[in-house]
C-alpha cells in the first residue's frame, strides 16, 4: 500500500510507550503521514466531535486500546456511537489490547463499530493488511 494520502490514524492509549511505538510503526510501514495520539479516550472524543464542522471528514483509522483508566475502550465506543453519521461513516475502529480475555473478544466482536481486534504489540504486517482490507474497493 502506498499510503492513502488523506488517511489519518488516531491512536488512543494511556501507555505513552505504546503510543510512541505505534506512531513509529505507522510511519515505517508508510500507512499514513497523519498520526494523532491521545493518551485519554475523552480527549480523542473531544477531537473527533470537533470534526462535525469540517466540510469533509478524511477517512480515519482509530486504534483504540481496551484497558484505560477513566474511560476504557468500550466506554469510548458507547460515547462514539452517539456521534453523527457524518463522523462515524468515515471512522474505522480497530481495538487493541495486550491481554485478550474471552470477555473482551466477545464484546469486541459484538460491536458493529469495531472492524477488528489486534493484540499488542502491533505486528507491522498484520496492521498493514487490516488497513489495506478496509480501503479495498
Amino acid at each position: 500500500m502506498n499510503s492513502i494520502p488523506d488517511l489519518r490514524v488516531v491512536l488512543i492509549d494511556d501507555n505513552e510507550i505504546d503510543l510512541l511505538l505505534h506512531e513509529r510503526l505507522i510511519a515505517l510501514q508508510q500507512i499514513s503521514r497523519t498520526v494523532l495520539s491521545f493518551n485519554s479516550a475523552n480527549k480523542a472524543l473531544e477531537y473527533l466531535s470537533s470534526n462535525v464542522t469540517l466540510p469533509q471528514i478524511p477517512p480515519t483509522v482509530i486504534l483504540l486500546d481496551i484497558q484505560m483508566p477513566e474511560m476504557d475502550g468500550f466506554d469510548f465506543l458507547k460515547s462514539f456511537d452517539s456521534y453523527p453519521t457524518k463522523i462515524k461513516s468515515q471512522c474505522y475502529i480497530i481495538m487493541v489490547s495486550s491481554s485478550l480475555d474471552f470477555g473482551d473478544i466477545n464484546k469486541t466482536n459484538a460491536n458493529p463499530l469495531v472492524i477488528r481486534l489486534l493484540k499488542k504489540p502491533l505486528q507491522p504486517k498484520e496492521l498493514k493488511e487490516v488497513i489495506e482490507g478496509i480501503f479495498k474497493e
